[in-house]
């Protein structure tokens, strides 16, 4: 949190704490950088007790898993929610927080939406449907966060993409925008709309340009998408809530007073 606090000392990076700072950026014609600060994986709150330690520093994300936590299991380490998990959940909610249930394995997931009650993302997620670990959302993990008015980020990860792709072993080539769009195009099917998928990205994973899209080779890329989704028939406006105007919406939504 320090180092995010000493970026937000340049004049062209925002940390947005609340709805006031998300509406200064959205509203600045100099284009400032907006950062929403998310905690990924809960082991970097030692208790729950420390939710608020976080929240105070200007954390306004957690997401409990990664792997399995003390919270929750998580991507490729199958388990339940934990007692912890939901005390966590608890002091979450208290503050009015945003729960992240990327990475959270099924058997943890649904308990967490009975358990917490705000707002609630999968910030870097796919279709189960495409990939089939416990990475990806199932048709009914898309269903329940669908009806909790949440959005899901589409990963642009060439293995959480097409299924059993692997570095040195497949090309760049075998995953494109295309395929980029079956994912969102699946999510919008189960939702009925376009108002639950953004753009997740994780391009800055640590994963490589080898092992993101062919048409993609840095962040600067990321308009392409609005094209191939103009390829595919999407409308003006549903392009623009899926490049960024859903997660706006859901900010303006979320973020405190």
């Amino acid at each position: 949190m320090a180092y995010y606090h000493t970026l937000a000392k340049d004049p062209r990076i925002q940390l947005i704490l609340n709805r006031e700072n998300l509406a200064s950026v959205i509203n600045d014609e100099d284009q400032r950088l907006g950062v929403v600060v998310s905690l990924e994986g809960g082991d970097s709150v030692p208790t729950p007790h420390h939710v608020e330690e976080w929240w105070k520093s200007g954390v306004r994300i957690i997401g409990p898993a990664h792997r399995r936590t003390q919270y929750a299991g998580g991507t490729g380490q199958p388990g339940p929610l934990t007692r912890a998990g939901r005390e966590l959940l608890k002091e979450m909610d208290r503050l009015s927080m945003i729960l992240d249930l990327s990475h959270m394995d099924e058997e943890a997931f649904f308990p967490a939406l009975e358990e917490f009650h705000g707002r609630v993302i999968a910030s870097h997620s796919n279709c189960r449907a495409y990939v089939p670990t416990n990475r990806q959302l199932s048709d009914e993990m898309i269903q329940a966060l669908v009806k909790r008015d949440a959005v899901i980020g589409v990963v642009l990860y060439n293995p959480f993409l097409l299924a059993d792709w692997k570095i040195n072993r497949r090309p760049k080539a075998d995953v494109t925008l295309a395929t980029v769009v079956k994912h969102v195009q699946h999510i919008c099917d189960i939702a009925g709309d376009t108002r639950h998928v953004g753009i997740g990205s994780d391009f800055d994973g640590g994963l490589g340009m080898e092992s993101i899209p062919l048409e993609f080779d840095t962040a600067a890329d990321l308009p392409k998408l609005a094209d191939a989704l103009s390829e595919s028939q999407f409308k003006e406006k549903e392009i623009d809530d899926i490049m960024g105007g859903n997660w706006i919406r859901f900010l303006k939504e979320s973020m405190p007073d």
